[in-house]
């Protein structure tokens, strides 16, 4: 039978590793909605599927200028956030891993 301290610690270690499963969970679920957008915006978006056309009509080094570079700036801040979103998912995850071995440590 373990003591009340030992319950309480328990209690306290599962609520922690509950809390940052669901944290992990949201950012997952907030990077494959960004991704869903990017592929929208990329199928979507008008201008990125069109040719790329400047000013005088054979320069392409304007094109992000351009009128029809709407869709890029869009697919370009959604590929952002993706990565943003990557980032802290890969954060957390060596986080949370880091903890789990230095409880390990603890209890040995």
């Amino acid at each position: 039978m373990k003591t009340i301290e030992a319950q309480m610690a328990e209690i306290g270690r599962r609520k922690r590793y509950y809390r940052a499963r669901r944290a992990e969970r949201r950012l997952a679920g907030l990077g494959a909605g960004l991704c869903a957008l990017l592929i929208a915006a990329l199928m979507l978006a008008p201008g990125v599927t069109g040719s790329p056309v400047g000013a005088s009509g054979s320069v392409l080094g304007a094109t992000i200028l351009g009128p029809e570079a709407g869709g890029y700036v869009i697919v370009a801040l959604l590929a952002f956030g993706l990565g943003v979103v990557a980032a802290l998912l890969i954060q957390k995850r060596q986080r949370i891993k880091a903890d789990a071995d230095e409880k390990k440590e603890t209890e040995a």
